[in-house]
Formats: structure tokens, C-alpha cells, sequence
């Protein structure tokens, strides 16, 4: 990985854990999340069309910029119903560990990546401290438990959604040979907000009403964290592999982890500590991998 892409990633993890910190704390997830998903997707309207303006933008760019906002928007919707079917420390393991695992597959055989041994490694190490950090602090000899979720809705939905951020990150990646990434980022940032607004409006209005009241700035703080995050890493895939950005993302899971801690009093506990320390290893293997 290219310093600078791993620069960008880390800026990314950190917007990243910070606008996850925000909707963890609000009370209407799918409400918050679409809230923020429109402003997010407002943020850089004006120089996403000025971009597009300037460079133009065919048929064919049109197309793959549709299939973005379709796959980020159906994301958003997988990751809230997982979110509300299941516990995060049994579903965000799952999804994010799926992910990790098809990314660089799919890299390898689609994108015709290579990834060397050393990122393999890194790799590895990175999707175990995901899943380590995502036990329950109390049940650590139970190391199984986030995988029986899969025989519950929940645990079918984290699969999905892993294999829709395995599928948006794949054909983002793609979509960067006919979109720039000002563009193609307002393609997904548009798509996510118009679909799960549209659900958050038809299944909780309510909800929608009362986090516009009660936590209006945290929306607008996460709606332009939640686009400058994933423009980052779009600007991070035009210097480097997919299957080296991707799993470094998840530094951003170690940053979310300690703001749970210092500010929202979450216990952490040792095992958590070496999981914290496995995802950072793991990210550092991957910037010096070759």
C-alpha cells in the first residue's frame, strides 16, 4: 500500500468511528442514519456536478454510478435491519468478517490483483481481531458465539450485508475507471440516502421527526463525516489494491472501540485490548506488503 493511500485510510477511520459513534447514540437508528444520509448526500452536490460538468459523463458512467447508489443504498437498509434484529457484537463481526474474506478473493479473481503472502497475513490478522473484538467480554471462552447467529434473521442479514460491502467495494474500485471519485462518491452517497430515508419516513416517521429535534447537530456532523469518509477511500482505491484498502478500513472498528470506552464508560478488558492491537498489527503488515 502507497503512503499515501494509507494516510487517506487512516483519515477515513477516523470520520468513520466518529459518525458510528454518533448514530450509536441516538435513539432511531434507520431515522438517524437516513437523516444523515441526506445531508451527507447535500454536502458536495454543487462540485460533484461541477466534476461532472467539466469531465463529462456518458451512458456508460451514468450506468455504473446507478449500480453504486443501488448497492450502497440496499447496504444501508441490510446493516440497520441486522442492527435491529441482533446484537452489534454478534452481527457487525459476521458482516464485516464476511466482507473481509470475499473482498480479497474477489480482487484477486475479478480485478486480476495480486496479494502477496504479507497481505495475506495482514489480512488474516486483521479479520481475527474483528472477531475477537466483538466477544462478549463475559463469554470469551465461547469464541463461537457471534457464528451461531447465522441460524437466526439476524445473522442471515449480516451475511448479506457482508456480501454487499464484499460487492459495492469490488465494483467501486471498477467504477473509478469511468466515474471520478467526487462523482462516483455522490452516486453512493445519493443512493444510500434516498432508499433508506424513503424506509426510515414509511416505518418510523416519528422517529425521523424526534432525532431532527433532539439531535440535529450529530446529524449534520454525521452526514459530512459519512461523505468525506467513503470519498477518502475512494480517492485511497486510485493509489492502491481494493484487497489492501478495504480490510485497513477496520482500523476505524479500534478508534470506535476506545470512544465507546472513554466517553460512553463501555468496558473493554484485556481480551479486547490484544483484539485492538491484532486489527492495528494487521493494518501495519498491510501498508509495508508489497
Amino acid at each position: 500500500m502507497t503512503a499515501v493511500a494509507l494516510v487517506l485510510v487512516l483519515a477515513s477511520a477516523v470520520c468513520h468511528a466518529s459518525w458510528n459513534f454518533l448514530l450509536k447514540r441516538s435513539e432511531h437508528k434507520l431515522a438517524f442514519l437516513g437523516s444523515a444520509g441526506i445531508i451527507g448526500a447535500l454536502t458536495l452536490l454543487a462540485p460533484a456536478i461541477v466534476v461532472a460538468a467539466v469531465d463529462g459523463i456518458g451512458a456508460t458512467a451514468i450506468a455504473f454510478g446507478l449500480v453504486t447508489a443501488s448497492l450502497h443504498g440496499v447496504y444501508g437498509l441490510s446493516l440497520a435491519r441486522g442492527y435491529r434484529l441482533g446484537d452489534l457484537s454478534s452481527v457487525y463481526p459476521v458482516s464485516r468478517g464476511v466482507g473481509l474474506t470475499l473482498i480479497p478473493i474477489g480482487a484477486a479473481v475479478l480485478l486480476d490483483e495480486h496479494i502477496s503472502t504479507v497481505a495475506v497475513v495482514g489480512i488474516v490478522m486483521i479479520a481475527t481481531g474483528v472477531y475477537a473484538l466483538h466477544i462478549q467480554p463475559h463469554a470469551i471462552r465461547d469464541i463461537a458465539a457471534p457464528l451461531r447467529v447465522l441460524n437466526q434473521p439476524a445473522g442471515r442479514t449480516a451475511l448479506v450485508t457482508g456480501v454487499l460491502i464484499a460487492s459495492y467495494s469490488l465494483w467501486d474500485k471498477n467504477a473509478l475507471d469511468e466515474l471520478s471519485p467526487v462523482v462516483l462518491n455522490q452516486f453512493a452517497m445519493t443512493g444510500h440516502a434516498l432508499i433508506t430515508t424513503t424506509a426510515a419516513a414509511r416505518t418510523n416517521p416519528e422517529g425521523v421527526r424526534w432525532e431532527w429535534r433532539s439531535h440535529r447537530w450529530s446529524i449534520v456532523a454525521a452526514g459530512v463525516l459519512i461523505q468525506l469518509a467513503y470519498l477518502l477511500v475512494l480517492l485511497a482505491l486510485q493509489t492502491s489494491r481494493v484487497g489492501y484498502i478495504a480490510p485497513s478500513r477496520e482500523v476505524g472498528i479500534v478508534l470506535g472501540a476506545a470512544l465507546g470506552v472513554l466517553i460512553l464508560g463501555e468496558g473493554f478488558g484485556l481480551w479486547r485490548v490484544w483484539a485492538s492491537l491484532a486489527i492495528v498489527a494487521g493494518v501495519i503488515v498491510l501498508a509495508v506488503a508489497p
